[in-house]
């Protein structure tokens, strides 16, 4: 009975991560029933972040291709379809299912899938469905989009909408002038030309109302007039000449606020100066008010030292924040640090902490190219939801022929495309562990 529990629990933590040992753990255990765990996956998208993370509905797909309780299982996609309110992702994700049945000839829940698009709305996220309708469609499924909307507008007016869900089809359908065919439609459908004459009406109001591209000279005043200013900076290519602009105004700059607000910059670009000022800031007591100290945190991880290196061991050794710390290693790694990150990754089990400790550590051994990554990396790679980072730590094992075999027969299965075709390029060196 305890072996029983152990295994049933085992597969609900590899589907919550996205792993492919609960496909696994299904096909070598044809006789025990999971299907109340995989309905769980098929209500939720467990990955860390469902946006960012390419859809899990193939792999949970997949995992249901192994239980005997299929229908029963469909029956609480197709009820979750209809009653999803309140998560994007998880929404999503049952769009996603629900286009799989469709496509293996389940009628009813292609028509589901048209009957949700567009009502029940969660705020925001009024364009799910869309594509899985396109998928199944076509242009048929575009002007069944673009109807079913210029209705909702005919009595909403003061909605807007915009020519994204056009313009993806097009991108996909490149020999078809979804435009034109859409303009050809909306002389006899009056809801298809409400939704054209938004968009037209939306897109003129943007232009109305964008903002100029801000001049360097500019943002450097403007810094510190809000709390995220900085910002600009760091998302524009900066000559050598503006960082060295900015990092004297960092050094000369008196109020913490606005230090904080130029040294944020440095956290994507290596200081131009020496680094013993950051380092300094980087030892002071973290405060609230600024986050000043963790900019130093991050701007002096650019640099290789010794006094780099003995500051972020001390810290990392009574430090209840070591994802603070922990990239500072990326330019001081030395042989047997791994010691240290595999105690850390050990003690953490929080989500959030481990994805990122996983950013820190894949950071860490991309620069430094070691056998020791093995054990750090696989202490976080089975605690991690992310697919992201799952297939960073696999990239990094293969890159140092390090791979398990358990683990390439894993990836196969993963939740996350870009691990699967890693093991489809793997040569198989791998190890037993």
């Amino acid at each position: 009975m305890d072996n029983l529990k152990n295994i049933k629990q085992q597969f609900f933590d590899s589907l919550k991560r996205g792993t492919g040992e609960a496909y696994l753990i299904a096909k070598m255990n044809p006789t025990i029933d999971f299907s109340n765990y995989i309905i769980k996956g098929t209500l939720n998208n467990y990955a860390y972040d469902g946006q960012c993370e390419n859809s899990r509905a193939k792999y949970i797909f997949d995992i249901i291709s192994t239980s005997n309780k299929k229908e029963k299982i469909r029956k609480a996609v197709l009820k979750g379809l209809e009653t999803e309110n309140t998560n994007t992702w998880n929404l999503t994700h049952l769009f996603d299912l629900a286009k799989f049945f469709a496509q293996q000839g389940d009628e009813q829940l292609r028509v589901a899938i048209h009957i949700r698009f567009f009502e029940n709305m969660i705020e925001g996220s009024s364009w799910v469905g869309y594509q899985q309708i396109l998928e199944l469609g076509g242009l048929r499924g575009l002007l069944f989009i673009a109807h079913k909307i210029g209705h909702y507008l005919e009595q909403n007016p003061d909605d807007s909408e915009n020519s994204s869900i056009i313009e993806h089809f097009q991108e996909s359908n490149p020999e078809i002038d979804a435009m034109e065919e859409l303009k050809k439609i909306s002389v006899s459908n009056s809801y298809i030309r409400t939704y054209l004459d938004n968009i037209k009406r939306t897109e003129e109001n943007w232009e109305k109302f964008k903002q100029p591209i801000k001049e360097f000279e500019t943002i450097i005043n403007e810094i510190g007039a809000t709390k995220h200013s900085y910002i600009y900076l760091r998302n524009r290519n900066l000559t050598q000449g503006e960082l060295e602009l900015i990092a004297n105004k960092f050094l000369s700059e008196k109020d913490k606020f606005k230090k904080g607000q130029f040294l944020a910059i440095f956290s994507k670009y290596k200081f131009p100066f020496d680094y013993k000022p950051i380092l300094d800031l980087a030892k002071e007591k973290p405060n609230g008010k600024n986050r000043l100290v963790e900019f130093a945190i991050e701007a002096v991880s650019f640099f290789q030292g010794n006094d780099i290196r003995q500051f972020a061991l001390d810290k990392l050794k009574v430090t209840n924040r070591p994802n603070l710390f922990i990239e500072m290693l990326k330019n001081n790694y030395k042989n047997g640090d791994h010691k240290l990150l595999k105690s850390i990754a050990k003690k953490y089990h929080s989500e959030h902490m481990i994805e990122q400790l996983a950013s820190s550590f894949v950071a860490i051994y991309k620069a430094n190219k070691t056998s020791e990554c093995i054990e750090p990396l696989l202490e976080l790679y089975r605690k991690s939801n992310c697919g992201i980072h799952r297939h960073k730590i696999v990239e990094i094992l293969i890159e140092n022929n390090l791979l398990p075999d358990y683990l390439n027969e894993e990836i196969k299965f993963d939740s996350y495309e870009k691990t699967r075709q890693l093991h489809r390029s793997n040569n198989s060196h791998s190890l037993l562990f």
